[in-house]
């Protein structure tokens, strides 16, 4: 009796399943284009500001879903003397690298591969970042390992000749990737004389010494100059009983930061040539940009996503590679920078006796969109996609608190994302030809070619005058 209901059971869920599709191709379903979603926002998780009476400041965003803290603590740094121009990169890696008297280096990374935590070490000319993830039960002691790292590097003389022979390998090797080559010697046209623009030779890392890590560490490691960003299981109780019993002994003192000079230059056409054994020609061309400040910001952003920064659905990427064929990787970027001017640019990969052909269709799409601009099309399908884009910036509380320490580190306010959601919601096509025209400069391109001209299908000089660039040998 039971083998028969079991069949019947059987027979019957085989005859739904089978019907099933049936049924389903009777349901009519809406084509993904008709589908509509409610409007895309971002909303920055609610935050506590930590404040303590040595000046450190920051957020915390409690996330009590899984035991684990992540920490960014940012100190802001400046731009060391052009003769010793990567001493920042060389302190930041023996820092981390060299450990501190408590804490040899082996000491350091084994007791912290047995945690199964991490202290990492990055950043910039005008910042030192650490980032540190723990499980919360390991905090104490992985608090009082990153206290001491900050407040006590030993910058050991071995650790600072190692990076040192590092940093000059990397040098003497500076000219074997012509990807690497274009991009340095364009920064270094359109920013000529400026920090931004600056290189690290052989000459500044070899004028570096362990005492010049010292200072720096003396000048700018002070609570009062540093930013402190804490996201995970950890109550703000909990997490400034910590800070405060780790960071007490650490010392406030008066920090003065120079004001970044400013970005003088303005868009001048020039013709640049490099040569490089290679059968491609690799070319970047552009100018100055904007500053993070500007108001235009989110629309040319948008302008920029059109004209070449929208992957395979902008000008320059259908026409340069999709239409034409004559590139795998190009496309362009409009830089903004919140302490000087960015650069807007354009670039591509191409073969040597196709490179002109690839730099006319380039400058076609900049002056189209300067002179016609995108269709009321365009625009709405290129806002959707830029602000889908931003939604993976937000996926973790520590994403969002590394956020909002890079925005108080710029000054600008903690909301920004939000406005800048409701500014490129707003967008119209009459705002990104508006702004095509004022930011765009055609005429006034810096134009970087890297290759053989023996191979190359016409001479650069048909384009103008050019400036050859000599790549030094290390």
């Amino acid at each position: 009796m039971s083998k028969r209901i079991f069949t019947l059971l059987l027979v019957a869920a085989l005859a739904l399943a089978l019907a099933s599709p049936l049924q389903a191709g009777k349901t009519k379903r809406p084509h993904p284009s008709k589908l509509e979603y409610p409007p895309l926002a971002i909303r920055t998780p609610e935050s506590v500001e930590l404040e303590f009476d040595s000046g450190l400041g920051g957020f915390l965003v409690e996330d009590h879903e899984i035991p684990v803290v992540d920490i960014v603590l940012l100190v802001k740094t400046y731009f060391p003397e052009k003769e010793k121009y990567g001493l920042n990169e060389m302190a930041r890696w023996v820092l981390r690298n060299g450990g501190t008297e408590t804490w040899p280096t082996d000491k350091l990374n084994d007791e912290l591969e047995f945690l199964a935590a991490t202290i990492e070490v990055g950043g910039g000319d005008l910042s030192t970042n650490f980032y540190v993830n723990c499980l919360k039960k390991d905090l104490p002691r992985v608090l009082e390992i990153l206290a001491d790292l900050v407040m006590n590097p030993a910058f050991p003389e071995d650790k600072v000749e190692m990076k040192r022979g590092t940093m000059l390998e990397d040098i003497r090797r500076q000219n074997d990737e012509p990807n690497r080559v274009y991009r340095r010697e364009f920064f270094n046209l359109i920013y000529a004389g400026h920090p931004f623009g600056w290189q690290i030779t052989t000459e500044t890392v070899n004028a570096m010494t362990q005492g010049d890590l010292v200072a720096l560490h003396e000048t700018y490691f002070h609570p009062n100059n540093a930013i402190i960003g804490v996201s995970g299981d950890v109550t703000k109780d909990e997490i400034a009983a910590e800070l405060d019993r780790v960071f007490g002994a650490w010392a406030r003192a008066g920090v003065t930061i120079p004001e970044v000079p400013e970005v003088t230059a303005e868009p001048a056409e020039s013709y640049n040539y490099a040569y490089m054994d290679i059968n491609q020609a690799y070319m970047m061309l552009g100018h100055i940009g904007i500053r993070d400040q500007n108001p235009d910001r989110c629309a040319i952003n948008i302008m920029n996503f059109i004209l070449g920064g929208g992957s395979f659905t902008s000008w320059i990427t259908e026409h340069v590679r999709s239409d034409a064929g004559l590139a795998y990787s190009t496309g362009s970027r409009y830089g903004s920078n919140a302490w000087g001017k960015g650069a807007f640019y354009a670039y591509a990969q191409t073969k040597a006796d196709e490179y002109s052909r690839a730099l006319r269709l380039i400058v076609e799409q900049i002056e189209r969109m300067k002179t016609e601009g995108p269709t009321e099309e365009e625009v709405a399908k290129a806002v959707d996609s830029y602000l889908n884009s931003q939604v993976f910036d937000y996926e973790s509380k520590s994403q969002v608190v590394r956020r909002m320490v890079y925005l108080s580190f710029e000054g600008q306010p903690l909301d920004t994302p939000e406005r800048d959601m409701e500014t490129y919601a707003k967008l119209t096509v009459d705002d990104i030809k508006r702004v095509a025209v004022k930011y765009l400069h055609p005429g006034g391109l810096t134009v970087l070619v890297v290759g053989d001209e023996a191979q190359f299908d016409r001479p650069l000089s048909e384009f103008g005058t050019v400036n050859v660039i000599e790549l030094e040998e290390e």
